[in-house]
């Protein structure tokens, strides 16, 4: 079940991406928008590895998870130690794609935004 979950996320991160490259594709936007572009998806990707493998948070005062968006191990307080449930490989290595994917998306939300504002301006008139 964990699989399909990672893969639907990968999927959905990856198509994010993809439809803010061909709407810009198709606007014809000037060069500074692909390096903006690109600067962001490198930060986003950047950003998306160092979460999954370098962040923790603290969700309760027994319970840890290591990983974001998506955790990839869980940390249980028992009597003094703490207990790691770490996911199997086979979900690990495609759960650091999902979440790089997903935070190089949300990465680049904003230069759509940008585009959309810029474009059609604040005070746009409705027929």
């Amino acid at each position: 079940m964990g699989f399909l979950i990672v893969i639907g996320l990968l999927a959905l991160g990856v198509w994010a991406i993809w439809f803010t490259c061909t709407r810009l594709y198709r606007a014809s936007v000037p060069r500074g928008y692909w390096v903006a572009f690109s600067i962001l998806i490198a930060a986003g990707l950047v950003a998306g590895v160092w979460l999954t493998l370098f962040f923790d948070y603290q969700v309760s005062d027994r319970l840890r998870f290591a990983g974001a968006p998506m955790p990839v191990a869980f940390f249980h307080l028992e009597d003094g130690p703490w207990i790691d449930f770490v996911t199997p490989p086979y979900i690990d290595y495609p759960a650091i794609a999902a979440n790089a994917a997903c935070v190089a998306a949300m990465s680049v939300l904003p230069l759509l935004l940008f585009r959309r504002v810029f474009r059609h301006g604040f005070d746009r008139e409705t027929s």
